[in-house]
């Protein structure tokens, strides 16, 4: 039987709290780098917007889990039963796209806290006063991005390691769901990155001395750094994104049993 709302959400913040707290030092590479930022060890750094960003990811993978159980329950009409390969992209890529509402404001405080310093609360509220059109800076961006980003651990994800554990039956669960991980986050990180690198500009610049617009910031970068300055930062997503991906199926399909095993009941390997 599906999980409830509530215990979708419970696995979407336990998701996004984990990869957070693991991985908040490759954040703030990868954004360092896309923003022509100098590279540090310092955590002082480093963690600079770490209460934000966990508030943002628990908050955003608990939408999209919430939001993929939803858009599921209304493909399937709330009947049991195995749906497509189609339909679980679709669900993940709709829930990723709808959860860049909530997330984008509180990335842009992260973004700000890690350009300028300054406190969580204090950084919000200045970016309330300068109204919606500064709050939903970069929202195109980053709704590109989180399609593509929840479309691969929602949908492509569990597609690939079925398909892999179904054609190598002796192969153990943690192997399959590495080697679909390996096949899966290379495609959606690179697919996702230039909107990624643009919303990220953007965002580091809010009052838009170098970076305007989503045209604009993508010429300024390709005349400055050439065309690979949107792809700056990858390989910092690349390992992040592997992990998370990684973390997020393991969760979902051996924690989430332990934590509801009424849903699972029916389910076998």
């Amino acid at each position: 039987m599906p999980l409830s709302d509530l215990e979708n959400c419970t696995l979407g913040i336990i998701c996004g709290a984990s990869d957070t707290t693991l991985l908040q030092s490759t954040n703030y590479w990868k954004n360092a780098k896309q923003q022509g930022l100098p590279f540090t060890l310092d955590p002082r750094v480093l963690y600079r917007g770490y209460g934000i960003n966990t508030l943002n990811n628990g908050i955003c993978v608990m939408a999209q889990f919430f939001l993929n159980g939803q858009i599921k329950n209304a493909l399937t009409g709330g009947v049991d039963r195995e749906m497509t390969s189609t339909e679980k992209i679709g669900a993940g890529v709709t829930s990723g796209v709808l959860s860049s509402f909530l997330a984008g404001p509180m990335e842009l405080v992260m973004i700000q806290q890690q350009v300028n310093g300054g406190g969580m609360v204090s950084t919000a509220l200045d970016l309330l006063k300068q109204g919606p059109g500064t709050v939903y800076r970069g929202l195109l961006g980053m709704c590109l991005r989180e399609g593509i980003y929840c479309g691969g651990y929602l949908g492509v994800m569990p597609v690939v390691r079925s398909e892999i554990m179904n054609r190598n039956p002796e192969m153990s669960d943690d192997t399959a769901r590495l080697a679909a991980a390996c096949c899966t986050t290379p495609f959606v990180s690179a697919a996702s990155h230039p909107a990624d690198t643009l919303k990220t500009c953007l965002q580091g610049d809010v009052k838009g001395v170098r970076y305007e617009g989503y045209l604009q910031t993508a010429r300024t970068l390709v005349a400055e750094r050439g065309v690979t300055a949107l792809w700056a930062g990858l390989p910092w997503r690349l390992f992040r994104q592997g992990c998370a991906i990684f973390l997020f199926d393991k969760i979902n399909s051996e924690f989430a049993p332990m934590l509801f095993p009424h849903a699972f009941k029916k389910e076998k390997r």
